[in-house]
């Protein structure tokens, strides 16, 4: 088996590849060369896999030297692929900054527990938009079991394809994020019931939306770093929906033992499915909004319906 057009320059932009599997031992065979490859570079590898198939990769190379083990999202951000996205995104840039270049192996199960496919949809979605300027090459495998539309929506996602061989080919059938979430729109995460409270707020009204908030992060019991984070998270999303909503917002609230969930709701629709997933260019005086609130907070979640365009926000107590 071998890996073609293997590159001697390491990668300064996102690279993007998905590969199928029927078994444990597929997964070995196209991971195999990949890692060994980056490792002859002196690229370091991020392994986002099972424990036996870390197990089995680090038996199959002479030397284990190099390889990163990445942990799993949160079991709080799984239904979002925006919110895995987002919290990947940090530890990538924050290693492509330490030691520059690196290769990332993810493998997907299809009974991972928390998981549904389409938040792999959206996440490969939000791949392309959070990474495309990291030196970052990422192979996704998953299961050949998956249905046809979700099979469908993995090839739409990824630039390029691993054959049966592991031969790297590129890959017509790739569409851009915007086409791919028009034919699989980000879904509502689940709904949480009656809040705890709920306000609506006008430009002139985002003190008493921040004082609200930050009485809940007491109820909580917040620790104030984190929940001065959270209130600001808030206030940014707030802020863009009343001006891009129309002049009015809806804030909602929960309560929860492990954090505190918030919702900004308004009528405006959205330019781009994902915002606040590409960091903004340093000169932009706009955009930063989202891009802000998704760091101060553990989760971020944006869809949209016929309504208008809707924002959950978490933060967890730890």
């Amino acid at each position: 088996m071998k890996v073609q057009n293997t590159r001697t320059a390491l990668p300064d932009r996102f690279a993007h590849r998905a590969g199928f599997y029927s078994s444990r031992d597929e997964v070995i065979a196209l991971a195999t060369p990949i890692v060994a490859e980056a490792l002859r570079q002196d690229m370091p590898v991020g392994l986002i896999v099972s424990d036996e198939t870390e197990r089995r990769l680090r038996q199959a190379l002479d030397s284990s030297l190099g390889l990163i083990h990445l942990p799993p999202p949160e079991p709080a951000l799984r239904a979002s692929g925006q919110g895995v996205v987002t919290q990947r995104a940090r530890e990538l840039r924050e290693l492509t900054d330490w030691a520059g270049p690196i290769t990332v192996i993810t493998e997907h199960h299809r009974d991972s527990v928390g998981v549904d496919a389409s938040a792999w949809v959206e996440a490969d979605a939000a791949m392309n938009v959070a990474l495309a300027a990291l030196p970052v090459t990422m192979t996704c495998l998953y299961p050949v079991e998956l249905g046809s539309r979700t099979l469908d929506a993995v090839r739409w996602n990824h630039p390029n394809l691993l054959d049966s061989g592991g031969v790297v080919r590129e890959n017509l059938d790739a569409r851009s994020p915007s086409e791919v979430l028009v034919m699989h729109p980000i879904a509502a995460p689940a709904d949480l019931g009656r809040p705890d409270r709920e306000m609506t707020f006008s430009p002139w009204q985002l003190i008493d939306l921040r004082t609200a908030v930050t009485e809940a992060t007491e109820t909580v019991g917040l620790p104030y770093d984190r929940a001065q984070d959270f209130v600001l998270a808030v206030n940014e999303v707030a802020s863009n929906a009343v001006e891009h909503g129309h002049g009015i917002g809806r804030l909602r609230i929960w309560r929860r033992i492990d954090g505190l969930i918030c919702e900004v709701h308004d009528t405006g629709s959205l330019g781009e499915p994902l915002p606040g997933l590409r960091p903004p260019h340093p000169n932009s005086p706009r955009g930063r909004g989202v891009w802000i609130a998704r760091q101060l907070c553990d989760l971020l979640h944006v869809w949209t319906d016929p309504t208008g365009t809707h924002v959950r926000l978490r933060t967890l107590s730890r």
